[in-house]
């Protein structure tokens, strides 16, 4: 009796905790089976709300307009109150008896002073200018930012889009292989195909299947990518929905590059930027100049004292102390070692080297522009190729399918044809969707592209 109740306590607590296990792992395996579903609209919100380049470029901008509001407030007179009480000790002089006596005395002060600059070679005004001008760059180049997130999505969700399409067209293949194995099979059973052909095949059928593995590997990769770019959850499960390729309307655009370069001069967002730059190096050789101007300051002060070695009390003594002071300052630069004349060089190479930058950005904006047209075109005469490559492979692999069926062709010929029809359904697709990857390629380009925009429209 002990031996069985023994042996029954594990099984008691077995019994209880088997339970709970299993709803663990019901609920993990339902968990792990759900899968988020994320449109191209979604994933571009996500990314504008998530993207850590985005939220380093908010906190930059924040800054430049907290030292806007620090050189906005220089043209203000400033404030300050100063108050402090004493004890002394040792040898004093009574103003009673007019001798000095060892004692102690308290003491307590207080002032108050404010100070207005009036006129500093209006250093003051080009600073706020410089300050202003940085803030406008760096708001171009935070929107400029937006457009690279938006097209770091795009680009990755077209390859994930393709990637996927490409499992498509490999299960297709698959199947196909699968299904002339077995016709083969049948063949080679009634003696109509030699043992060969069906060794042959079944290889083909292994390395097809192969050939879908690696493409469900590019697709999970790609995923990763633009998982890692939207910065979200990566050990949940995701699917990103897209219309097949021979859905996708393929409308041609017609483009003028000349048109397009003088768009993307206008719109483009870092070039705006470098614009504001070059007014901040502007202003700052107006601030540099006006160290050599004279400056023209006001102060103002007022404050009382009290002590008590003094036969008055406090508040008539507070009344009687009673200061105030108003003065001007005037300061006129003789010689600074030089030293405004090298704040000055220092502004000019800066606001050359300003200029320099904008011509040599201008100058990619227009190959970039340039090669982007060019891709373009590249892009609808592949569309137009790989259509008739597609439409032709199809028929040349019906006819040598039938051809096989008869016994007029080998299964070297078929496979061959096959293998055609299966890159040119992949071209195809790759065309149709690097198509309009050209289209948002050259929006991001001139600084025209639209977050809010469908992806196929």
């Amino acid at each position: 009796m002990i031996g069985r109740s023994n042996m029954s306590r594990p099984l008691r607590a077995i019994a209880h905790v088997l339970p709970i296990v299993t709803l663990m792992i019901s609920t993990f395996t339902a968990q792990a089976q759900e899968v988020r579903e994320i449109t191209f609209n979604e994933a571009i919100e996500i990314a504008l709300e998530r993207n850590v380049t985005i939220k380093r470029a908010e906190n930059n901008l924040k800054l430049q307009e907290i030292t806007v509001q620090s050189e906005r407030a220089d043209f203000l007179p400033n404030l300050n109150f100063n108050t402090g009480a004493s004890r002394n000790f040792g040898l004093q002089f009574d103003q009673t008896t007019g001798s000095l006596v060892n004692a102690s005395s308290d003491g307590f002060n207080y002032s108050a002073s404010s100070g207005l600059n009036i006129f500093n070679g209006f250093a003051d005004v080009a600073s706020l200018e410089g300050a202003r001008a940085v803030l406008e760059s760096q708001e171009a180049n935070f929107a400029r930012t937006q457009q690279q997130v938006v097209f770091n999505v795009v680009s990755n969700y077209l390859n994930v889009i393709l990637a996927e399409e490409n499992i498509r067209i490999r299960q297709e293949d698959v199947e196909s292989q699968q299904s002339l194995l077995e016709q083969i099979e049948e063949f080679v059973r009634v003696g109509q195909r030699a043992v060969s052909d069906l060794y042959q095949q079944q290889a083909t059928a292994a390395s097809s299947e192969a050939l879908l593995l690696t493409a469900e590997s590019n697709f999970e990769s790609s995923k990763t990518r633009l998982i890692q770019v939207l910065q979200v959850d990566p050990l949940a499960n995701y699917a990103f929905p897209a219309p097949a390729a021979e859905d996708i309307p393929t409308n041609l655009r017609a483009y003028d590059p000349n048109e397009l370069v003088r768009a993307a001069f206008e719109r483009r967002p870092d070039l705006k930027a470098q614009e504001f730059l070059i007014r901040a190096s502007e202003s700052n050789i107006k601030a540099a100049k006006a160290g050599y101007l004279p400056t023209l300051g006001m102060s103002f002060g007022a404050g009382s004292s009290y002590t008590s070695n003094s036969p008055f009390d406090f508040s008539d003594q507070m009344t009687n102390n009673r200061s105030e002071r108003v003065s001007l300052s005037l300061s006129v630069p003789l010689f600074n070692r030089l030293n405004v004349k090298r704040g000055i060089q220092s502004s000019k190479v800066q606001y050359s080297n300003a200029l320099l930058d904008m011509e040599n950005l201008q100058q990619s904006v227009a190959i970039e522009v340039r090669q982007a047209y060019l891709d373009y075109q590249t892009a609808v005469k592949r569309l137009e190729v790989t259509e008739k490559s597609l439409r032709a492979a199809d028929q040349a692999f019906q006819v040598e399918q039938e051809r096989y069926n008869v016994g007029a062709s080998t299964l070297v010929e078929l496979t061959q044809s096959n293998s055609r029809y299966i890159d040119a359904a992949s071209q195809r697709a790759q065309a149709v969707f690097q198509f309009h990857f050209q289209h948002r390629l050259i929006e991001y380009y001139q600084g025209s592209l639209d977050p809010t925009k469908p992806l196929f429209n």
